[in-house]
Protein backbone atom coordinates (compact mmCIF):
# COMPACT_ATOMS: atom_id res chain seq x y z
CA UNK A 1 0.00 0.00 0.00
CA UNK A 2 1.46 3.29 -1.02
CA UNK A 3 0.21 5.48 1.68
CA UNK A 4 1.79 2.90 4.31
CA UNK A 5 5.04 3.32 3.03
CA UNK A 6 4.57 6.62 2.87
CA UNK A 7 3.68 7.07 6.22
CA UNK A 8 6.42 4.46 7.25
CA UNK A 9 9.10 6.30 5.88
CA UNK A 10 7.68 9.96 7.00
CA UNK A 11 9.80 10.07 10.19
CA UNK A 12 13.09 9.25 7.89
CA UNK A 13 12.50 12.24 5.82
CA UNK A 14 11.85 13.78 8.58
CA UNK A 15 14.94 13.32 10.24
CA UNK A 16 16.59 13.78 7.04
CA UNK A 17 15.69 17.38 6.46
CA UNK A 18 16.35 18.49 9.68
CA UNK A 19 19.72 16.55 9.82
CA UNK A 20 20.91 18.05 6.37
CA UNK A 21 19.64 21.87 7.07
CA UNK A 22 20.02 22.02 10.88
CA UNK A 23 21.65 24.99 11.92
CA UNK A 24 24.34 25.17 15.31
CA UNK A 25 24.55 27.24 17.95
CA UNK A 26 27.76 28.83 18.97
CA UNK A 27 30.26 26.71 20.91
CA UNK A 28 29.97 26.12 23.98
CA UNK A 29 26.62 28.42 25.26
CA UNK A 30 27.35 29.44 28.90
CA UNK A 31 23.62 28.32 29.92
CA UNK A 32 23.05 31.78 30.97
CA UNK A 33 22.89 32.86 27.75
CA UNK A 34 20.14 32.89 25.41
CA UNK A 35 19.91 30.76 22.58
CA UNK A 36 21.39 31.78 19.29
CA UNK A 37 18.88 32.06 16.21
CA UNK A 38 19.98 29.13 15.32
CA UNK A 39 19.02 27.14 18.44
CA UNK A 40 15.95 28.67 17.88
CA UNK A 41 15.61 27.29 14.56
CA UNK A 42 16.29 23.72 15.37
CA UNK A 43 13.98 23.73 18.56
CA UNK A 44 11.34 25.16 16.23
CA UNK A 45 11.58 22.63 13.87
CA UNK A 46 11.69 20.04 17.00
CA UNK A 47 8.61 21.78 18.10
CA UNK A 48 6.66 20.56 15.11
CA UNK A 49 7.74 17.27 15.09
CA UNK A 50 6.66 17.24 18.84
CA UNK A 51 2.90 18.46 17.41
CA UNK A 52 2.71 16.02 14.89
CA UNK A 53 3.75 12.89 17.12
CA UNK A 54 0.87 14.48 18.91
CA UNK A 55 -2.01 15.00 16.47
CA UNK A 56 -1.14 11.38 15.13
CA UNK A 57 -1.39 10.05 19.02
CA UNK A 58 -4.37 11.46 18.69
CA UNK A 59 -6.22 9.00 16.30
CA UNK A 60 -8.03 6.35 18.31
CA UNK A 61 -11.12 5.85 15.81
CA UNK A 62 -12.70 7.57 12.18
CA UNK A 63 -14.07 10.39 14.22
CA UNK A 64 -10.48 11.13 15.51
CA UNK A 65 -8.64 10.23 12.34
CA UNK A 66 -10.44 13.04 10.37
CA UNK A 67 -10.16 15.71 12.99
CA UNK A 68 -6.64 15.21 12.66
CA UNK A 69 -6.33 15.73 9.13
CA UNK A 70 -6.41 20.38 9.20
CA UNK A 71 -3.97 20.58 11.93
CA UNK A 72 -1.73 17.95 10.24
CA UNK A 73 -2.26 19.66 6.98
CA UNK A 74 -1.05 22.81 8.65
CA UNK A 75 1.64 21.04 10.34
CA UNK A 76 2.48 19.72 6.99
CA UNK A 77 2.87 23.73 5.77
CA UNK A 78 4.86 24.96 8.73
CA UNK A 79 7.23 22.02 8.45
CA UNK A 80 7.72 23.63 4.65
CA UNK A 81 7.90 26.88 5.75
CA UNK A 82 10.82 25.77 8.55
CA UNK A 83 12.40 23.53 6.27
CA UNK A 84 13.06 26.64 3.69
CA UNK A 85 14.08 29.13 6.25
CA UNK A 86 16.77 26.29 7.15
CA UNK A 87 18.03 26.02 3.71
CA UNK A 88 18.58 30.17 3.45
CA UNK A 89 20.20 30.25 6.80
CA UNK A 90 23.80 30.62 6.44
CA UNK A 91 26.31 27.89 6.26
CA UNK A 92 27.75 26.53 9.62
CA UNK A 93 31.22 25.41 10.36
CA UNK A 94 32.16 21.94 11.08
CA UNK A 95 32.41 21.97 14.61
CA UNK A 96 29.61 24.23 14.92
CA UNK A 97 27.03 21.44 12.93
CA UNK A 98 29.10 18.43 15.03
CA UNK A 99 28.09 20.16 18.02
CA UNK A 100 24.23 20.73 17.04
CA UNK A 101 24.01 16.83 15.65
CA UNK A 102 25.67 15.84 19.31
CA UNK A 103 23.32 17.84 21.12
CA UNK A 104 19.94 17.23 18.70
CA UNK A 105 19.82 14.54 17.41
CA UNK A 106 19.10 12.30 19.89
CA UNK A 107 16.22 14.03 20.26
CA UNK A 108 15.00 13.78 16.62
CA UNK A 109 15.92 10.04 16.57
CA UNK A 110 13.90 9.56 19.93
CA UNK A 111 10.59 11.89 18.15
CA UNK A 112 10.94 10.38 14.77
CA UNK A 113 10.81 7.00 16.56
CA UNK A 114 7.57 8.02 18.39
CA UNK A 115 6.20 9.34 15.08
CA UNK A 116 6.78 5.93 13.37
CA UNK A 117 5.40 3.96 16.23
CA UNK A 118 2.09 6.23 15.74
CA UNK A 119 2.31 5.77 11.99
CA UNK A 120 2.69 2.06 11.90
CA UNK A 121 -0.27 1.92 14.51
CA UNK A 122 -2.10 4.04 12.50
CA UNK A 123 -1.72 2.03 9.28
CA UNK A 124 -2.44 -1.10 10.65
CA UNK A 125 -5.44 -0.15 11.54
CA UNK A 126 -6.41 1.22 8.15
CA UNK A 127 -6.58 4.86 9.06
CA UNK A 128 -9.40 3.78 11.03
CA UNK A 129 -11.37 4.13 7.62
CA UNK A 130 -10.55 8.12 6.64
CA UNK A 131 -9.52 8.81 3.21
CA UNK A 132 -8.74 12.02 4.64
CA UNK A 133 -5.61 11.08 7.20
CA UNK A 134 -3.46 9.44 4.44
CA UNK A 135 -3.59 12.30 1.89
CA UNK A 136 -3.03 14.73 4.99
CA UNK A 137 0.41 12.32 5.68
CA UNK A 138 1.62 12.34 2.18
CA UNK A 139 1.16 16.12 2.40
CA UNK A 140 4.03 15.79 5.64
CA UNK A 141 6.05 13.86 3.77
CA UNK A 142 6.07 15.76 0.59
CA UNK A 143 6.47 18.74 2.16
CA UNK A 144 9.82 17.44 3.89
CA UNK A 145 11.25 16.59 0.03
CA UNK A 146 11.11 20.06 -1.33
Amino acid sequence: MKIAAATAALPLLLCAVQAANTPAPAPQQAETQQPSAAEKHIRAGLLVLAKIHDELAKVQDRDTAEAAVPPLMRLGEELTLWAKATAAMQPLSDLERMEMEDRYMPVIKRLNNRIQSQGARIAAAEFYGSRNLPAALVHIVQSTAQ
